[in-house]
């Protein structure tokens, strides 16, 4: 999947992750009037994502979040109330939407893999201009580096976790769950690296990538478990029934896109 319809997935689900944090916002309370230019920042930047892969791209996206919340500010009084939902729009729509913008450009980056077959499998799936495998490589490596470990975090967590993380922030995270993780994206990013045979990554810097996205995802979910305890609630939404809502599922995904557009583009000048 890739170029529009990739876009388009990525979209509505950072979308929808801002709703339910806008959601939980005035729990907290800060003010929520200001929240469709939460909106306008998200799809503005995939947007401009999906337009152009230039860095520009990127420069243009971070004023969106900043000048649109400020400027239709001014349309209300100022009081507490009205910084304090200034505030919670710059940061959250900043947070989902660049993630959502490295998601998307990750995905349409330009480049050929080493692995034969992925490489074919790259180009099946790149719509217009030039192979976008490497692109399609990088966004599975950070999929399955999360993905992997998250599993791994809970087995472990459950099976051998004893010393807590953050007990204030979330009681039921273990130092023994953070090593289970660090240990199952490290094995993922090694093996999907192999894989699909992605150029000018050698087995050390794939062992330091895959701990990078094992302390980010670690970050995300840390991050998103805050919001919920300020807020007093369990769950983001109610979306996935027994898994809670979209930003729950997204929570350490979002930014590890990020990260891996940030080291993929350094790798791949």
């Amino acid at each position: 999947m890739g170029g529009a319809i990739f876009a388009a997935v990525i979209t509505a689900i950072a979308v929808g992750a801002y709703y339910e944090i806008s959601r939980l916002t005035p729990l907290i309370g800060l003010g929520s009037h200001l929240r469709i230019t939460g909106f306008i920042v998200i799809i503005g930047g995939a947007s401009i994502a999906l337009l152009t892969r230039e860095p520009w791209g990127l420069a243009l996206t971070l004023a969106i979040g900043v000048l649109v919340p400020g400027t239709l500010l001014f349309g209300t009084s100022p009081d507490a109330d009205a910084f304090a939902s200034l505030t919670a729009t710059m940061s959250m729509s900043l947070y989902i939407g660049l993630s959502a913008f490295a998601a998307i450009a990750l995905r349409q980056m330009q480049g050929e893999l080493e692995i034969s077959w992925a490489n074919d499998l790259g180009e099946f799936f790149t719509l217009t201009g030039d192979s976008t495998a490497l692109g399609m490589a990088w966004t599975m490596v950070a999929i399955g580096a999360t993905w992997l470990a998250d599993t791994a975090a809970l087995f472990v967590g459950r099976a051998m976790g004893k010393t807590p993380l953050v007990p204030h922030v979330s009681p039921k995270k273990t130092m023994e769950g953070a090593a289970g993780a660090v240990l199952g994206a490290v094995i993922a990013t090694v093996l999907l690296v192999v894989i699909f045979g992605i150029p000018d990554v050698t087995i050390p810097m794939a062992l330091l990538i895959g701990v990078v996205f094992a302390v980010i995802g670690i970050y995300g979910d840390l991050f998103e478990s805050f919001i919920k305890r300020s807020a007093g609630a369990k769950d983001s939404g109610s979306l996935i029934p027994g898994h809670g809502g979209i930003f729950d599922r997204i929570d350490g995904l979002f930014p590890a896109l990020l990260i891996a557009w940030i080291i993929a583009s350094a790798i791949h000048v």
